[in-house]
């Protein structure tokens, strides 16, 4: 087995807030901005935010909802972690984070509109293993993501694999043998 620290978030990643907009005082455009939902919440035309990161929703029901972006983005109501190179790797935290979602979430306050504070969440304590490790770590999860999410992949994999199992089970209960 390999060994591996317990290290907060704070030293793990350099955290980016969001900036307030609002859709109407913007110009409509390419570049997604991230509000908390699970999709872009509408499409501007300037970015705050250009490669690897992990976002953290900040407040309403999808408080603690975990995204990964390698791409120029709009972050709004919600936080950015992008990862120390020397400690982790970005899919690797977003991988650790998407693990602790449903603890993120939990972890919403307020009345009306909960948010989750950046400061609670710098302290929470995720495993950190050797760098290789985690890419190690997150080339098999990315692989099952792949079978589980993509349809031109996944899909025709578990197709395949039941035709075999049909035809298996098939020439098995079809070939009757001389018995003396």
């Amino acid at each position: 087995m390999f060994g591996y620290a317990m290290l907060p978030l704070s030293e793990i990643a350099n955290v980016f807030r969001g900036e307030y907009i609002t859709k109407k005082n913007e110009k409509a455009g390419s570049i997604p901005v991230i509000l908390g939902g699970q999709e872009p919440a509408y499409y501007i035309d300037r970015a705050n935010h250009t490669g690897e990161i992990v976002a953290v929703a900040r407040s309403g029901a999808s408080a603690g909802f975990v995204s990964y972006w390698d791409e120029s983005i709009f972050i709004t109501d919600g936080f950015g972690y992008e990862a120390k190179k020397e400690v982790a790797t970005p899919r690797y935290l977003y991988y650790v984070l998407k693990n602790k979602e449903a603890e993120l979430n939990g972890m919403k306050r307020g009345a009306g509109v909960p948010h989750v504070s950046g400061e609670r969440l710098g302290e929470i304590n995720l495993p950190v293993p050797p760098i290789e490790e985690q890419k190690r770590i997150v080339s098999i999860l990315d692989r099952f993501d792949t079978i589980c999410n993509d349809l031109t992949s996944g899909l025709p994999a578990e197709i395949e694999a039941r035709q075999k199992q049909y035809e298996y089970y098939r020439d098995k209960l079809l070939s009757f043998k001389e018995r003396l």
